[in-house]
């Protein structure tokens, strides 16, 4: 019983590998995680934050239970939340640069996240709690403050873990061999940020702006 359970929990890995994949092109069955993000993204209404941005962003409200932060805030259900999606196109233009690096990436990406906090006042009709992601990379969140958490061994996280290794299959300059590792032993995690610790981390790189001296952020 053991082996054919494992059998069937490897069958959508095999099939996902029989397709192509790299720098944005895919073939067989990984057309249909192509056409899949599209459509979500559509459906979204998903936006960059910036001109050049690579998040993209969507206000919503949380519909779960009570996500508690470390700076105290707590995200009840019918809160205004912002969620976050990486611009995997942008993002592959950026990898494929002769000056990449990902510290490069992180930069750009808390550059980003700090355009955000003009949506914040309620004046403006967008006040909102917390920002939201869920990704593989969830463990670097926290050198740009988020809360981080891996998603509960449930078959929708799976699910959700099968579709975000494939998009980066896709998407990696390496295709599969850059997504070697994380198909291996990856696993998704959510990302939350308060709106008030994005207001401090807006200041603390408005400062270091000013200082020219001061190191920059990991």
């Amino acid at each position: 019983m053991r082996h054919w359970r494992r059998a069937l929990s490897q069958a959508p890995w095999r099939l996902a590998r029989l397709g192509c994949a790299g720098r944005g092109q895919a073939r067989g069955v990984l057309l249909f995680w192509l056409a899949w993000e599209r459509f979500a993204s559509w459906q979204a209404r998903l936006q960059p934050v910036r001109p050049g941005a690579l998040v993209r962003y969507r206000p919503t409200t949380h519909h779960g239970p009570p996500v508690a932060l470390a700076d105290g805030t707590v995200v009840q259900a019918g809160d205004r939340i912002v969620e976050l999606h990486l611009d995997n196109e942008a993002l592959l233009r950026l990898a494929t640069s002769p000056d990449w690096t990902p510290w490069q990436a992180l930069r750009r990406i808390a550059d980003d996240l700090v355009a955000l906090v003009p949506l914040e006042p309620s004046a403006a009709g967008n006040d909102f709690v917390a920002l939201h992601g869920v990704t593989l990379f969830a463990g670097l969140g926290g050198r740009l403050r988020f809360d981080t958490r891996p998603l509960p061994r449930t078959w929708h996280a799976r699910f959700v873990r099968l579709f975000l290794v494939g998009l980066l299959a896709i998407y990696h300059p390496r295709g599969w061999g850059g997504a070697a590792r994380l198909a291996g032993d990856g696993w998704p995690g959510e990302i939350w940020l308060s709106a008030a610790a994005l207001r401090r981390l807006a200041a603390d790189r408005a400062h270091r702006a000013r200082t020219p001296s001061a190191r920059a952020p990991d």
